[in-house]
């Protein structure tokens, strides 16, 4: 993590397979028993560090897992390269077996089980610079667990939960929760907990102020918006949390707009946020990455097609994702948004958002970085997990089109050359229209569009456009008939994906299938 330490040790028991005796080896293989670990506050400090770490591989699940379901990326299907992302993106029913959907249950969980250990640990050990510090530790674990599970329910619905370490029998008697369940037995409660605890800036053990890079009480908050909004939609659709997610997400707003944090006002600078050298800078919260094996970006080398080296001096060999019909359409309404060129690659339609490459940063005015990208593993650009843009105009969605819910889109139109919204777009379903196609103009390829849908309860129709739109050509001649059998893939359920195989079979009746997928 960037200016975070690197180099750590946790004792954890996982919810797969592992005892409580097992070790995770995050970088350095050091021998330390369980139960010596925790015994000082800098070895808590040094655990919260460890559940961070957990966050890593996680953009690439929010490209594989939402930004390739949705209708904003087209991934071209290939019967003769049956790649998980393929299978993905064509909502193929026998994916429980695929690598992806059983390295994210597995990566989510151990988020979760180093969240719980350390959250047992710290609860009983003393903290001389304070209790506020020692709260503060375990509002962010409570917040990076309830992350976890956030994603777990949105993805898989039913799922297991657990807010203490197991042992493997325990975990091999553990039952899925309803989605409703894992709302109100954890998400809620953790988030909760973190908005009363954590700090508007995280401190050290010895109550110093942190390194830039921990989660803060804003984004706590922000999520807790961004929850209470997601239960308010599809499958759950609770009214009562309408009220709430406005409640937070006002809230994040107004902080911003008293401190000044988190917004670039000028066009020009807009690309400006894409770079690493302004990581920690814009978004409320992000995943930390830093040129060294093992410790970069992931989603960049596996989004990106094999360019030339006047862009990187490696070999990329990403699968080629471009833009989908669907939001090209959506861009190309206004053809002088600074954000297009800064998101795709004009030429060949892939995303660029977060490929720093060489004429990027020349553009923009910052230094060579190409010798430190030694491989896939090395691109540094953090990617963020929660940011303003998209509390303002979630806010916008709930409030309508009352003056300040036109102010955040206006603001955000504004700022990438767009005019502001004409009084024929202030009507209410005019109105969420265009904070929807602003959502994707300003969040594409950030994991984002694919909730959307899901929340919306739009994904079967819009998706099945996008395979529809593929088979006739800008004049309504047949092509590509062979894309219309993928249609028939997008069906009620499919908003989940089906437990992994892997889970399913550990212990044979434990698990109840994902119905799409029975």
């Amino acid at each position: 993590m960037k200016r975070l330490h690197l180099i750590i040790l946790l004792t954890i028991a996982t919810l797969s397979l592992s005892s409580c005796d097992d070790f995770l080896d995050v970088q350095s293989p050091v021998s330390l028993k369980t139960e010596d670990f925790y015994s000082t506050p800098k070895e808590a400090e040094q655990g919260l560090t460890g559940i961070y770490n957990g966050l890593l591989p996680i953009s690439n699940y929010n490209m594989c897992m939402s930004d390739l379901r949705s209708d904003d990326v087209w991934t071209q299907p290939a019967d003769d390269k049956q790649r998980d992302v393929v299978d993905i993106s064509v909502f193929n029913p026998n994916i429980y077996t695929i690598s992806t959907l059983n390295d994210a249950w597995v990566d989510y969980y151990k988020i979760i089980s180093r969240a719980n250990l350390f959250l047992e640990r710290v609860e009983n050990l003393d903290f001389p610079a304070g209790e506020s510090v020692k709260l503060s530790f375990m509002g962010e674990a409570r917040f990076l667990r309830a992350l976890a599970y956030f994603d777990l329910v949105r993805y898989f619905g039913r799922i297991p939960v657990a807010i203490r370490t197991l042992t493997s029998e325990e975990a091999f008697q553990l039952p899925q929760s309803e989605s409703r369940e894992v709302y109100d037995k954890v998400i809620l409660p953790d988030l909760l907990y973190a908005a009363g605890n954590m700090l508007e800036e995280p401190v050290t053990c010895d109550n110093v102020t942190a390194a830039a890079g921990r989660a803060t009480i804003i984004a706590a908050k922000a999520l807790l918006g961004r929850v209470y909004l997601t239960m308010a939609g599809y499958p759950l659709y609770d009214d009562t949390a309408f009220p709430l997610a406005e409640k937070y997400l006002k809230e994040v707003i107004d902080y911003a707009e008293t401190t000044g944090k988190y917004w670039e006002p000028t066009r020009e600078r807009w690309p400006h946020i894409w770079i690493s050298d302004n990581d920690n800078r814009y978004h409320i919260f992000e995943i930390q990455y830093i040129a060294q094996k093992d410790y970069g970006n992931p989603m960049v080398f596996m989004s990106v097609p094999n360019v030339g080296t006047e862009y990187v001096s490696i070999k990329m060999g990403g699968y080629g994702f471009t833009w989908a019909a669907e939001l090209a359409s959506v861009y190309n309404q206004y053809p002088k948004d600074i954000r297009i060129d800064y998101t795709i690659d004009p030429a060949k339609k892939y995303f660029t958002k977060f490929f720093e490459h060489k004429i990027k940063r020349s553009e923009l005015g910052y230094g060579d970085i190409d010798g430190q990208i030694i491989d896939r593993t090395y691109f540094p650009i953090n990617y963020p997990l929660i940011r303003l843009e998209d509390v303002m105009l979630m806010y916008a969605e709930i409030v309508g089109p009352t003056d300040a819910g036109v102010e955040m889109v206006n603001r955000i139109r504004l700022r990438a050359g767009l005019p502001a919204l004409p009084e024929t777009d202030l009507a209410d379903d005019k109105f969420l229209q265009r904070v929807e196609e602003e959502r994707r103009r300003e969040l594409a390829f950030e994991g984002i569009r694919w909730h959307d849908l899901v929340r919306h309860n739009t994904y079967i129709e819009k998706v099945r456009n996008k395979f529809l739109n593929q088979t006739v050509d800008g004049d309504g001649n047949p092509v590509n008939p062979q894309y219309r059998k993928y249609v028939n893939n997008i069906q009620p359920g499919t908003y989940l994906y089906p437990i992994p195989d892997t889970q399913m079979k550990a212990r044979p009746g434990l698990y109840e299938q994902n119905e799409a997928y029975k």
